[in-house]
């Protein structure tokens, strides 16, 4: 069970991309739903932080710049309003879900997405926002048992458009279901994408503009493709859909990552293995000595003298288990050459501590073929590197805060000196305001009631017995600082409010260039 806590900050899950939402007629996946791009990339963003043993909801501390990590957006100020505007907005849009009752009957319910937001009231701080899901969305969105739709956020980050999203995580659900053709009415397809009938009301436009824009959107940025698409019609008018789907072979959020070599293998040439190797859109790490062998059926290819090496060197690793070359032929065509090797040297390593294996053989393409040790080796990588990358952004935040804060210190400092040498000289240059001071506190301090401040104001004045009510005697009990002090700035600001004003105008812009909130500009 997770720890229990009132809020969950993203920063602090910054590594989580899987979300979870119930699936099924009446889950979430398919339920009638209306966001832009932004309200869905809040909205997934609060989903990566539901852990999959919550018991319930709590608060999900959501910064500008998580969001905008997380897609990979441009961090020049464009998305910065946009994004704390759509954080609002999900307040008021709901899901249309429908659901049998108790008494057996199937109810159209609507659902509120956000039971409550809260933004710092402070100007500085408000980059960030907190969210609470709706209690009731507890079924769809915890303690998932079945049907449930699970993906990483990074496949849908470069998407655009609301409706190719809404299309990504239907197909995907079905496609994770196993189901490679799915069939759709257009009725019902326009009522889980929230498109009204006045919308797009041909379907040559809905097809153009919603169906084949999203068939792109897939096929450009996701790891699911429509492979073919099909209509039927009811006489000579479109009634269902049809998408045929299928799965890229490498994930959208791991392409880019590293620099990927494209393996192929062409043909088998005299017991050698020949390996097809092309680099389209990244450059090798370095430069290798290239051979060319012709194969039997004339074709000329290249590989690459540290590649035939690598495998020659597998081969008699695995050859005295009965591993074929045909088998390891198969291997590199299907799986990473990186999993390959770490199979070999897991089952190799358990040999060589003893562990008895019958079908050594077996076990080690069972092994080969299991993704979870590269999984495993890279997700450690990949911590390890984040671990280090957390560390580090956080000694950098913290000295960028130190400093900010010194400069928010140092201007606070300066601007109460201004005031003081304000006052100063306002007194110097017209003795009456010390006069009518001290006659306003006496006044004060005679009353049954008297106010603590000028209470204690007229208690800590002292009195120059060589030149007692003088305009020297004010100065310098004004200058010794504490409640006296206090007191006459509170009268002066008062009386002379318009030079305060001006001197508070000048250091205004000072203020919001360091961050400093201009309200702590009294």
């Amino acid at each position: 069970m997770s720890k229990k806590s009132t809020v969950r900050k993203k920063q602090e899950y910054q590594d989580r991309y899987i979300i979870r939402m119930q699936g099924g007629k009446t889950g979430l996946v398919e339920a009638t739903s209306k966001m832009d791009i932004n309200e869905f990339r809040v909205f997934m963003t609060m989903l990566t932080m539901v852990l999959p043993d919550d018991e319930d909801f709590i608060e999900y501390e959501i910064r500008t710049q998580d969001i905008i990590k997380l897609y990979s957006l441009s961090d020049d100020g464009r998305y910065y309003e946009a994004i704390r505007e759509a954080a609002e907005r999900l307040f008021n849009k709901k899901f249309v879900i429908y659901e049998k009752k108790e008494d057996g009957e199937i109810y159209r319910t609507t659902i509120h997405l956000i039971d409550e937001t809260s933004e710092p009231v402070k100007e500085s701080e408000q980059n960030r926002i907190r969210l609470k899901f709706n209690p009731k969305l507890k079924p769809y969105l915890l303690q998932l048992q079945k049907e449930y739709l699970t993906i990483d956020v990074r496949n849908i980050a470069s998407i655009q458009s609301p409706n190719s999203v809404k299309l990504y995580l239907i197909l995907r659900h079905q496609y994770n279901l196993g189901n490679r053709k799915v069939k759709y009415s257009l009725v019902r397809l326009r009522e889980i994408l929230a498109i009204t009938d006045s919308e797009y009301p041909l379907y040559g436009n809905f097809k153009q503009k919603i169906i084949q824009k999203g068939i792109k959107d897939l096929e450009k940025y996701t790891d699911l493709v429509v492979s073919k698409f099909e209509e039927e019609k009811v006489g000579r008018a479109v009634d269902k859909v049809i998408f045929h789907l299928g799965e890229k072979d490498v994930p959208v959020h791991l392409t880019g990552m590293t620099k990927k070599i494209t393996r192929q293998v062409i043909k088998s040439s005299n017991g050698n293995i020949v390996i097809s190797t092309s680099t389209p859109e990244y450059q090798l790490v370095e430069e290798v000595e290239n051979t060319t062998e012709l194969v039997d059926d004339g074709t000329t290819v290249e590989t690459t003298a540290v590649e035939s090496s690598l495998i020659d060197k597998l081969y008699l690793q695995v050859k005295e288990f009965n591993i074929t070359k045909s088998t390891l032929n198969k291997w590199i065509e299907e799986l990473p050459m990186e999993q390959i090797q770490l199979g070999i040297e897991y089952v190799l390593q358990k040999i060589q501590s003893g562990e008895s294996i019958k079908n050594i053989g077996g076990y080690l393409n069972t092994v080969v073929r299991n993704p979870s040790l590269l999984e495993e080796k890279k997700a450690k990588i990949e911590d390890e590197a984040k671990a280090v990358q957390v560390v580090q952004e956080s000694q950098v935040a913290k000295q960028q805060e130190r400093a900010q804060e010194a400069l928010k210190g140092a201007l606070k400092a300066r601007y109460f000196q201004r005031r003081l040498d304000l006052v100063n000289s306002l007194i110097r240059q017209d003795e009456t305001i010390a006069y009518r001071i001290m006659e306003t506190l006496r006044v004060e301090n005679e009353q049954s009631a008297p106010s603590i401040l000028a209470e204690l104001a007229l208690k800590n004045y002292k009195v120059d017995t060589a030149n007692p009510n003088s305009l020297d005697e004010f100065v310098h009990n004004f200058e010794v600082g504490g409640i006296f002090q206090g007191y006459v700035l509170e009268k002066v600001l008062h009386w002379n409010a318009k030079d305060f004003e001006l001197l508070k105008q000048e250091f205004i812009p000072q203020a919001k260039k360091v961050g400093l909130n201009v309200n702590a500009l009294l």
